[in-house]
């Protein structure tokens, strides 16, 4: 009798949502990493799975509740429940983190400064329990106000570049890439571009079969080169001051 494929242990993805988020950003992310199977096995067989997918609420919990955090609106409407609260995020282990851009980024890096120091402070110790940090579009603004992406290279999205790269002056920035592989930071340009960068991270963790076959299986179009735009020559305007 053959024995049950011992398989790799599931890692678990995090993923920070909050009000205003970019829908694609998170569900075309999602869709990678959940539609992954371990080799041998087929979309409708059951756990294990390579990846579980948490979604982490950007709110935080009242002391002594037991309530579940509120569905968060994306920016175009549809909303999401979140799994957990931000703060039980730092007490569960966690392999990636993935933030994404969307209008709502812009709120959470223009509120008070009290709000953005308690983000930030999470974002950093959240970078201290995870092998991976990651953000879609303009994600990658709350990496770079954090400090962490200095001194490597990084994209975001293209049409929001300069202000992105505002928050990030010793950053590496790329502005024609679709993602950027810097190690423990992965960073992808805009939108559908996450998509991308997300079967590359199932295929980095889990190995390539299981990042074709899941591509396969999704019938998605992955553009596995991040150095060739979709649109070449694209190329997002490095921002400069005029010459007095």
């Amino acid at each position: 009798m053959p024995k049950s494929p011992e398989f790799p242990r599931t890692q678990r993805i995090g993923i920070l949502v909050f009000k205003n988020f970019e829908p694609l950003d998170v569900w075309g992310f999602v869709e990678a990493f959940a539609i992954a199977r371990f080799i041998a096995t087929g979309y409708e067989s059951p756990p294990p799975y390579p990846f579980e997918i948490v979604l982490i609420s950007n709110e935080e919990k009242l002391a002594g509740s037991t309530a579940q955090p509120a569905p968060i609106a994306s920016f175009h409407g549809p909303r999401v429940a979140p799994d957990i609260f931000r703060d039980d995020a730092l007490k569960q282990p966690f392999d990636l983190l993935m933030i994404p851009g969307g209008q709502g980024v812009e709120l959470l890096l223009g509120a008070d400064e009290k709000a953005v120091k308690v983000l930030i402070t999470w974002v950093k110790e959240m970078d201290k329990r995870v092998s991976l940090m990651t953000s879609v579009c303009t994600g990658a603004a709350i990496l770079a106000k954090s400090g962490l992406l200095d001194g490597h290279p990084a994209a975001t999205n293209h049409a929001a570049f300069g202000w992105v790269a505002s928050f990030g002056p010793r950053v590496l920035w790329d502005n024609v890439s679709r993602w950027v592989d810097a190690g423990r930071y992965v960073t992808s340009a805009g939108v559908s571009a996450g998509t991308d960068m997300a079967f590359y991270l199932v295929s980095r963790l889990a190995g390539r079969a299981v990042a074709e076959t899941a591509a396969l299986g999704a019938e998605y179009d992955w553009h596995r080169d991040p150095s060739q735009p979709i649109f070449y020559p694209q190329q997002a305007v490095v921002p400069s001051k005029p010459v007095s």
